[in-house]
């Protein structure tokens, strides 16, 4: 093996320092180099910026669906794998499935990255606050969650009025398909069961999962009782014999012609249903909101209105069979 002579090692080691000398004088310039601004904050918390943010990494694509709401899709600099609306959206790719291109996060010098708690490995946040970046977490467990995410996502970009108008939308919908729901189910309360995925099991979601917030909207009670995502043994499935199936968007349906599922009320009666679009039910963001109208129209075979979305987008939110 060659080694390299004195000069070139000298040579090297001044590109190294000179290439971090200006990272740190960029982030020194922003005001976001401080050890007392370059950490985790988490949701809700008393963020130390006094300007509205211009450059923001999204590492997830729910939170780059509400930033393009808010009208901040100018200040996104970085965007995660996966991200689907708005459509064409020509940023760079930051984020991905469980780290960072970190090569690519320091090309972009954003004031900060946008993530919820827990998705990213420690390791990942430790290197990106090593790299004198804050790390802003947001929640998004449930519709309240989301609203209070729009509200603190409107304070960082400067979009206070469009934030307050989509959150009033999401309420006065949510209020209106609830109402809706209690009326059309008339105290019978029918069960239904989130078929996830058939990988290694019956996928499903319980307790504390977004999805649960939908069938609590829409008066509808889950046979999964337990908490987060887990999978649900057949006898369940077949002891409970929900009223409703819900199939995920990659689950085949002609799993409701096999054991257990065939014996079910839903595969009797035909209430079992496919849900149009992944992403409105497992991206939480604004536009679940039509996802819960959605499965409210399917399972009491009804159609009901909400009011039109607020704020004039170039990207319809509203899904296209709406």
């Amino acid at each position: 093996m060659k080694s390299m002579n004195r000069n070139s090692v000298l040579a090297i080691a001044i590109i190294i320092v000179v290439v971090v000398a200006g990272v740190s004088y960029f982030y020194y310039k922003e005001g976001i180099g401080t050890n007392d601004v370059a950490q985790v904050y988490a949701p809700n918390a008393k963020l130390p910026f006094t300007h509205p943010l211009t450059r923001i990494v999204s590492l997830l694509p729910s939170i780059t669906v509400n930033l393009y709401a808010l009208g901040a899709e100018k200040d996104l600099v970085g965007i995660s794998t996966y991200t689907t609306y708005p459509k064409n959206l020509s940023v760079p790719i930051v984020g991905e499935l469980d780290t960072v291109n970190y090569e690519e996060l320091l090309n972009v010098s954003p004031q900060a990255v946008i993530t919820i708690p827990s998705y990213y490995p420690q390791n990942v946040i430790t290197k990106i606050l090593d790299m004198g970046i804050p790390v802003i977490e947001v929640g998004q467990d449930n519709f309240t969650q989301i609203e209070q995410q729009i509200l603190e996502l409107g304070n960082i970009t400067g979009t206070q009025n469009n934030a307050t108008e989509i959150v009033h939308w999401m309420q006065t919908s949510l209020t209106y398909l609830h109402q809706n729901a209690t009326r059309l189910s008339d105290g019978k309360r029918m069960s239904i069961f989130y078929l996830l995925s058939t990988e290694g099991g019956y996928w499903t979601a319980g307790n504390q999962t977004f999805i649960n917030d939908f069938f609590n909207i829409a008066d509808l009670r889950n046979i999964a009782n337990e908490t987060g995502y887990y999978t649900v043994p057949g006898s369940v499935i077949l002891n409970d014999s929900p009223d409703i199936i819900l199939l995920d968007q990659y689950v085949n349906s002609s799993v409701m012609k096999t054991d257990p599922f065939d014996q079910t009320n839903a595969y009797k009666n035909g209430t079992y249903f496919t849900i149009f679009d992944d992403n409105y039910f497992n991206q939480p963001a604004f536009r679940s909101v039509y996802a819960v109208q959605w499965l409210i129209d399917e399972v009491y075979n009804t159609t009901v209105s909400i009011p039109s979305f607020p704020i004039q987008l170039a990207d319809n939110p509203a899904p296209s069979s709406f």
